[in-house]
């Protein structure tokens, strides 16, 4: 019996070394702060401060799961952090930045973070589900976030973006990902290779400037259990997306200002709509149109703004800052007349079928709405 018992603890030992993503194995990170601590850009672990090797990384329950939709391994990560306070990343992390801990400040200062197996950053369920977490990424320098399996930045709930640097993010499913409300408030975000490049029950952009190539929506708003209605609210800053199917999808309201700068780069053959909501919503006067613009092409929209997409692009929706509804606008390609488009401030994708279309309709209307994914 003895001797069973010492095999089965073998077995157990070798399994959990081998199972994760990445573990501690290669993490060269410098790493500061703690619960009630505030280290300044370039401290150390400061006076008193703790740091999540110190109070945190051997303290994972790998039997819960690390996934929105239970459809993930559980990993061991590279980090765990799971005390309130503020904490700062730099350097190379090979594996997953878990964080079980409902209020913490992760300042990414030139920081690499990539975990093959799994979200590479996750706000996970610490203290019981029906806790808020609230999980700030702030910007400083220029970080990379791969992921290989999952999300590149995870919140449990709501997730919020800031700082006045930049994230270049790599993932195989969402970019940026949050169980309830997800805000962009400043900063320049890049998610270069995603599926859905931001997704959560409710999106706020309030600043920076955010650049999404997906190979599905370019950011979208929606709700799994049908007790609360998704939005879209855009009220500042610069959000360009490349995508193939909707560029903004609500599947409750959107909301976008005239102050915000935003451009849809539809490419493909694949039919999507720029702007695309259940509920209705209002947007400033937009350009929609279809054309065949390569990438690596200036673009003029009249003496207002220019723009050179990186991708080719199949049909497009612009809305700019000093465009006036109901007035006709010419578009350049490399300084040659393209087209003709008049401002409207109609949203697409409202009618029953919708998808690439650009039938237009009251949106005041009763409408019959479609069902997104």
């Amino acid at each position: 019996m003895k001797k069973l018992i010492m095999v089965l603890s073998l077995i157990f030992v070798i399994t959990f070394a081998l199972a994760g993503c990445g573990g501690n194995a290669g993490t060269s990170a410098a790493e500061t702060g703690g619960a009630g601590s505030a280290p300044s850009e370039d401290s150390g672990s400061g006076s008193g401060a703790k740091t999540p090797a110190d109070s945190a990384d051997n303290d994972t329950d790998n039997s819960n799961n690390n996934d929105d939709d239970g459809d993930e391994e559980d990993v061991v990560p590279a980090k765990t952090i799971s005390e309130d306070g503020e904490y700062t990343l730099t350097g190379e992390i090979n594996g997953q930045v878990l964080v079980t801990a409902e209020k913490v400040t992760l300042i990414l200062d030139d920081a690499t973070i990539n975990c093959p197996d799994a979200s590479a950053i996750l706000g996970k369920d610490g203290n019981g589900s029906k806790v808020e977490q609230e999980l700030v990424i702030e910007l400083r320098g220029e970080s990379t976030v791969t992921s290989g399996a999952k999300h590149g930045i995870q919140g449990k709930d709501d997730l919020t973006i800031t700082g006045s640097g930049a994230v270049n993010i790599f993932a195989v499913k969402d970019g940026l990902h949050a169980g309830e409300t997800l805000t962009v408030a400043g900063g320049i975000v890049n998610v270069t290779q995603s599926y859905e490049g931001m997704e959560a029950t409710n999106l706020v952009i309030s600043g920076g400037t955010s650049t999404v190539y997906a190979t599905d929506d370019g950011i979208n708003a929606t709700d799994d259990t049908g007790k609360v209605t998704p939005s879209i609210r855009i009220t500042d800053g610069t959000l360009i997306v490349y995508c193939t199917s909707d560029g903004i999808d609500s599947n409750g309201t959107l909301e976008i200002s005239d102050a915000a700068t935003v451009a849809i780069f539809i490419g493909e053959t694949r039919d999507g709509d720029a702007t695309d909501t259940d509920r209705g919503g209002t947007i400033p006067p937009t350009l929609y149109g279809a054309a065949a613009i390569k990438a690596g092409t200036k673009i003029e929209v009249g003496d207002l703004w220019s723009f050179t997409p990186a991708a080719d692009v199949r049909t497009f929706g612009l809305m700019i800052p000093g465009l006036v509804n109901g007035q006709s606008y010419e578009i350049k390609a490399n300084g040659a007349a393209l087209t003709t488009v008049t401002a409207t401030t109609t949203l697409q994708g409202m009618m029953m079928g919708g998808g690439g279309g650009f039938a237009r309709n009251d949106k005041n209307q009763k409408m019959l709405p479609r069902q997104h994914t």
